[in-house]
């Protein structure tokens, strides 16, 4: 069987063959998956309908957030209800498809080894917490869309520094810091990533000072509407919505256990919030681990049997075979680091194809590790649980795909077994999520 596997993934052709998979399972998804998701950002939306003009943070629940993805929702949801919203769920749909074909691409392009490439994407097919958060009517639809687009600009500036380049980028993240504030952990490594691309290229350094400061203005004019609005409105420039509702009970830290401790076993036997261990919700990195692989506290967002009922168990499967996969993220998150800590001690030395090697290398990651870190100090900042969720990261996907990859790689060339062992892993849990989909989305269609 590993054979047969290895055959068919080992084909250039077979990529393409999962992007028209992946965007065949979200129009299936689209007619059985409510536009509703965990929070009401409908609301956003029929309040500027209603009202003729954007929120504040205060009067709606969802309406910390920048108003970009509600103001490009507008037209749809104007054909639509606050009941069904499945109107305005074809933009998401849309997006959705246009962040997978975007994902190809860079997958494509930048990672080499095609039967590891082709393994890896399957992340992007079927991971729950990014396939359903792509889905709903919500800004993460945007955010995931303008992240991956922002890689895919990226790798074309660093191979040619171009000014028009330059302000692509700058566009992109200025528009990113106006779908959502999660934005903010791309500013730094991009502003770098421009500095070093040219000092590299010998460019005077006060043509640098100004090709920065460009940068910073094009960013700044799209996407500070918010911010400034906040200070305005509350005399700071970020809010969050746990600031004025106060919908759940906080005070969830637990000491040293809510950072260090990891019970899989305790997860496997309550494989969701709803009606499982309460216990569970102090312990991070269960949270980031069982939202990243399942449903874990979606109670209600239509597809009920995996919360109500004992086909919640797939979510325990899900756990235990992601467990090989998740250690080769660590495993190259940790490879990738230490090669970028040594691209960084030779960064004058390095020439110039290893030098735009290394600046994307440790830009991906740098993203990746800031968007984390953002999470984790709201997380720590309101004390509530469902900060603590992988979805909200999310729009820094392309790096998780590559560090899986990266892990791959390196079990290749040094462990075969644990190589075939994570091939097979990526594959039964693409066969779960599809049982998942189907039995879910069936089981709505019929009742």
């Amino acid at each position: 069987m590993f054979q047969r596997i290895v055959d068919s993934f080992s084909k250039d052709v077979f990529l393409i063959y999962l992007l028209y998979a992946g965007i065949l399972l979200r129009i299936f998804l689209y007619f059985t998956l409510p536009g509703l998701g965990v929070d009401a950002h409908g609301e956003v939306i029929n309040f500027i309908l209603q009202k003729g003009r954007l929120p504040l943070a205060r009067e709606v629940f969802c309406a910390m957030h920048p108003p970009l993805y509600y103001i490009l929702a507008l037209p749809f949801f104007y054909f639509d209800t606050l009941q069904s919203q499945k109107i305005t769920q074809i933009f998401s749909l849309l997006l959705a498809c246009g962040n997978l074909y975007l994902l190809f691409r860079l997958c494509k392009d930048l990672l080499p080894d095609i039967l590891t490439r082709n393994v890896a994407f399957l992340l992007a097919l079927f991971l729950h917490s990014f396939v359903t958060f792509s889905l709903y009517v919500s800004n993460d639809t945007l955010a995931y869309f303008i992240g991956t687009a922002i890689f895919y600009a990226l790798h074309r500036y660093i191979s040619a520094p171009t000014r028009l380049n330059e302000v692509i980028v700058a566009i992109l993240l200025g528009l990113g810091l106006l779908t959502k504030g999660t934005f903010l952990a791309f500013a730094p490594p991009l502003v770098l990533v421009v500095l070093l691309s040219l000092w590299k290229r010998d460019v005077p350094f006060m043509t640098i000072l100004g090709r920065v400061l460009l940068f910073g203005f094009v960013v700044f004019t799209l996407g500070c509407y918010k911010y400034l609005e906040n200070y305005h409105a509350e005399n700071r420039f970020v809010v969050h919505n746990l600031d004025f509702f106060h919908y759940m009970p906080a005070n969830m830290y637990d000491g040293d256990r809510s950072i260090w401790y990891f019970n899989l076993k305790q997860l496997i036997l309550n494989p969701t919030y709803f009606e499982g261990d309460r216990s569970l919700e102090s312990i991070y990195p269960v949270l980031f681990y069982a939202t990243f692989w399942y449903k874990f506290c979606e109670p209600f967002n239509g597809f009920e049997l995996g919360s109500r009922t004992a086909f919640k168990y797939i979510g325990s499967i899900l756990y235990m075979v992601g467990l090989v996969p998740s250690v080769l993220l660590l495993l190259g998150s940790f490879v990738k680091s230490i090669s970028v800590l040594e691209f960084l001690k030779k960064l004058r030395s390095n020439e110039r194809k290893s030098f735009e090697k290394g600046l994307e290398e440790a830009a991906w990651l740098s993203i990746l590790f800031l968007s984390i870190l953002l999470v984790i100090i709201a997380g720590y900042k309101y004390n509530v649980w469902v900060c603590f969720q992988s979805r909200l990261f999310l729009q820094s996907f392309f790096p998780i795909i590559w560090i899986l990859y990266t892990g791959f790689i390196f079990m290749k060339e040094r462990f075969y077994f644990a190589y075939k062992a994570g091939i097979l892993s990526m594959v039964f849990i693409s066969v779960l999520c599809i049982i998942y989909y189907l039995t879910e989305g069936i089981h709505v269609l019929m009742y």
